[in-house]
């Protein structure tokens, strides 16, 4: 992951969310919920995953903006143990239909770029800028925390929701 600039960040992002929200286009409503045993998801899951990373990372840049300089991922999060969060990404969005989801994700992606515009190259590519980039001691740039809440979620859960097609034909 390196990026030399705003404009490489977002067509990246643009690029892998295109591909990744491609893959719902033929997934049945009926079975979005169907978990995969073999790669452990349903799409609905992966999309839920998805969305719910991009919203922690646009209400963090919120809360910060408001002077609130502290965020769970700084002060509690353990990141071998967050199958909790996961669920509250599941619950939250468990009665949107697959047209409601691709929306919601659709528009979580224009607000992390949104969010990318409004940062000067200080603050997206320099370690620590912002306070909900540290956690646990370490620092990051909010590149990095974008890029991995985004780029690197889309292109995992894309080659997971192919797997999921190809064994549940």
């Amino acid at each position: 992951m390196k990026y030399n600039n705003k404009l490489e960040l977002i067509e990246a992002i643009k690029d892998n969310s295109k591909l990744f929200i491609e893959e719902y286009s033929n997934i049945e409503e009926s079975s979005i919920n169907k978990v995969d045993k073999e790669i452990g998801y349903s799409p609905y899951q992966m999309l839920a995953f998805c969305i719910g990373w991009m919203d922690l990372v646009l209400s963090w840049e919120n809360e910060e903006q408001k002077g609130i300089n502290e965020t769970p991922l700084a002060t509690e999060w353990k990141w071998n143990d967050l199958d909790w969060l996961y669920k509250i990404f599941y619950d939250k969005y468990n009665n949107y239909s697959l047209n409601e989801l691709v929306d919601n994700f659709n528009q979580k992606v224009d607000g992390i770029i949104e969010l990318i515009n409004n940062l000067s190259d200080e603050e997206l590519f320099t370690d620590g800028k912002r306070n909900w980039a540290k956690t646990n001691g370490k620092v990051f740039s909010v590149c990095r925390l974008v890029h991995l809440n985004t780029v690197a979620n889309f292109k995992n859960f894309r080659g997971k929701n192919r797997k999921w097609k190809k064994n549940n034909k």
